[in-house]
């Protein structure tokens, strides 16, 4: 009785073990795919939003919402995203996914598109940007998230900066073109002009500086002591950013014209006239210039004598400045539309409405850390 009882429990725990092992599995490890990133074109708007967009398909990727009105374009650097808001403060941003990494109260009015430098003195990333009401260009490291140094102007800085060898270059409400040493922020040398200027300073390879002033004229002045080397005068004030391109300065008036006028002798090579006053910085891309008006139109002109390639029509006045990247031109409209055109044919590939007005430049992070495709401000000029 004894041994059949021990058999009977054997064959008992045997088939248990049969059933457990049977039904055993292995389970993978729980390991989460890697995101795939591809490039995005941000802008900026006037309802307080930044939009991130696919450059091909137009499709929204996200949007950031910053709390107040967004002028300046937004500027990428070693994948951050940095949003400079009315309102005074500057957004670090993850430029692939749009999540917030720091918010940075500056105060005052930010209005003005940041300068990026990749590392700097000490290997840090930097960006140098202006304010009004405190009437001041900062410097800050935003690789340790610090304040380098403070400059104090004498009047609101909108003009964005620019920087050559040592020297940051930017002009002020004061009437003056400033530059100051990127090492400490003094003051190099300051050129007075005969009205405030909003315009953004472009420094060519051949260390001259071009900025555009309220008093109608374009100024050419050495880099080295800000001497004056010849000015141009226009029929309106200069808001819009000259580029330098084969040798001449190209820049828009609030007079509604285009110029270009050479570098060596300002000596005009052609001239442009739209339908109202040209605030958008032009666009060089394979020997074209591409610009907007407050007529409402968006244009290409040839390089080699201003003769119009087509013309693109919206319906509001475009104060943005174009860019192109990858074979496709992208600019905002007050229209409240970012739109995507055929730099070639002038044909509109896609159009985007935000609920906004755009004044913001477009920009586009190509995965390279500090994307290269940006308006022509902030001294972006192809020379």
């Amino acid at each position: 009785m004894q041994l059949r009882l021990t058999n009977l429990l054997i064959a008992l725990f045997g088939t248990v073990a049969l059933f457990t092992s049977s039904c055993k599995k292995d389970f993978s490890t729980d390991t989460p795919f890697t995101p795939e990133y591809t490039p995005t074109v941000f802008i900026g708007s006037q309802n307080q939003f930044l939009y991130a967009f696919d450059p091909v398909s137009g499709d929204k990727k996200w949007e950031y919402f910053a709390g107040a009105n967004i002028q300046a374009s937004p500027v990428v650097l070693n994948d951050k995203l940095y949003v400079v808001a009315e309102n005074g403060f500057v957004h670090k941003l993850d430029a692939k996914t749009g999540s917030l990494i720091k918010r940075i109260q500056i105060g005052g009015t930010l209005l003005a598109t940041p300068y990026a430098e990749q590392r700097g003195k000490d290997g840090n990333d930097y960006l140098y940007f202006g304010t009004g009401d405190g009437n001041t260009l900062y410097a800050y490291d935003a690789t340790a998230d610090t304040m380098e140094w403070v400059f104090n102007a004498g009047g609101y800085v909108y003009s964005s900066p620019t920087m050559y060898d040592t020297l940051v270059v930017f002009g002020s409400y004061d009437g003056k073109v400033y530059a100051v040493d990127k090492e400490d922020g003094q003051q190099v040398w300051a050129y007075t002009t005969g009205g405030a200027i909003q315009s953004s300073p472009t420094i060519a390879t051949d260390g001259y500086v071009y900025v555009g002033s309220n008093d109608y004229n374009l100024y050419c002045l050495k880099v080295n002591d800000g001497s004056l080397k010849w000015q141009f005068p226009t029929g309106g004030i200069i808001q819009s950013s000259p580029i330098i391109y084969g040798g001449y300065a190209v820049f828009g008036s609030n007079d509604g014209s285009v110029y270009a006028v050479d570098s060596v002798n300002a000596s005009v090579k052609w001239q442009v006239k739209t339908g109202d006053r040209v605030v958008s910085s032009p666009y060089a891309y394979d020997d074209k210039i591409y610009f907007g008006s407050y007529d409402y139109s968006i244009y290409c002109v040839k390089m080699l004598d201003g003769s119009v390639v087509w013309q693109f029509p919206t319906k509001a006045l475009v104060k943005s400045s174009p860019m192109i990247f990858n074979e496709r031109l992208y600019i905002g409209s007050h229209e409240k539309a970012l739109f995507c055109i055929d730099p070639q044919k002038g044909d509109q590939i896609w159009k985007r409405n935000i609920n906004g007005l755009i004044e913001s430049s477009p920009a586009v992070d190509n995965m390279d850390n500090k994307s290269k495709y940006v308006s022509s401000i902030s001294g972006n000029s192809p020379n």
